[in-house]
């Protein structure tokens, strides 16, 4: 059966770059492509959940520009992308572009999004984009790559999971990180701060879990001992050269949801030139 993976849009070169890196990281496996585009107004108000009326010159010239945007990028793959196992679909709506990768994951069983990690409305250098990060908070039952800029595809020699085993995970999810390890050949380090003795018996049932999962996979348990993960993870992905990072996402705490704490993508950094693979607990 063929993947079905996502691609979300702005017509922005990070979001292009990120449906050229899914090409090619899935380049030997049948796959579908559904590459989305939303157009609807943002407002705010009374009228937050109001949808524009169609005939609204906005609505009108938007859908106009989706529709031809995606045409050309379908142009672009036809010159660009001649392999028999890849078929590419676009999808075009004029409402919210949150609300609309919610949908359309829950209906359509995608394997995973694919994204950029900003897009036309690029932010400080060193963030995430907002949509970035919404989908990551809001899609729980669907893994999310997140594609940087500067990242030039090559397949990945090593992906590092960072974990602390404390959070559960979603197993489906987790045998996705295990697909591309397979893949691409790549080992998996899982990296931690905690020593295997210091480890709950939760903690130790989901440490075996990851191991139940990564039978067929080159993988090694690792430990940073007395430093903050966030700076430890910088240096080990940048010495070894770490071609991917996973982590398994907790759902966004009441703070979180209200703007007053840092996601848990926030918390790792920003990395602008490793793509990022966020799971679901």
């Amino acid at each position: 059966m063929n993947k079905k993976i996502l691609l979300p849009t702005d017509f922005s070169k990070n979001s292009w770059n990120a449906i050229q890196y899914a090409i090619n990281l899935y380049e030997n496996e049948p796959c579908d492509f559904y590459i989305l585009n939303t157009y609807a107004k943002e407002v705010y108000g009374l009228d937050s959940y109001e949808i524009l009326d169609p005939d609204h010159l906005f609505n009108k010239s938007s859908e106009k520009r989706s529709k031809e945007g995606l045409g050309d990028i379908m142009v672009r793959l036809t010159f660009l992308n001649e392999n028999s196992k890849h078929r590419f679909f676009v999808l075009s709506y004029s409402t919210m572009f949150l609300s609309t990768v919610k949908k359309v994951v829950e209906d359509m069983q995608f394997d995973l999004i694919v994204m950029g990690a900003k897009g036309t409305n690029l932010n400080r250098a060193k963030q995430y984009g907002k949509n970035t990060l919404d989908v990551i908070e809001n899609v729980r039952h669907c893994p999310i790559l997140v594609v940087p800029t500067n990242v030039t595809f090559n397949h990945p020699k090593e992906i590092v999971l960072v974990t602390n085993f404390d959070r559960d995970f979603n197993i489906a999810e987790v045998k996705h990180l295990a697909d591309i390890a397979q893949i691409t050949k790549a080992s998996i380090e899982v990296v931690s701060t905690i020593d295997n003795c210091d480890l709950t018996a939760h903690q130790k049932e989901n440490k075996m879990l990851l191991r139940q999962n990564f039978k067929n996979i080159e993988y090694r348990f690792r430990v940073l001992h007395n430093v903050k993960m966030k700076a430890a993870l910088s240096c080990f992905v940048e010495i070894r050269h770490s071609g991917m990072i996973s982590y398994i996402d907790k759902k966004p705490s009441l703070l979180e949801w209200l703007g007053l704490g840092s996601s848990s993508l926030g918390k790792l950094g920003f990395f602008k030139d490793v793509p990022v693979l966020a799971l679901h607990g």
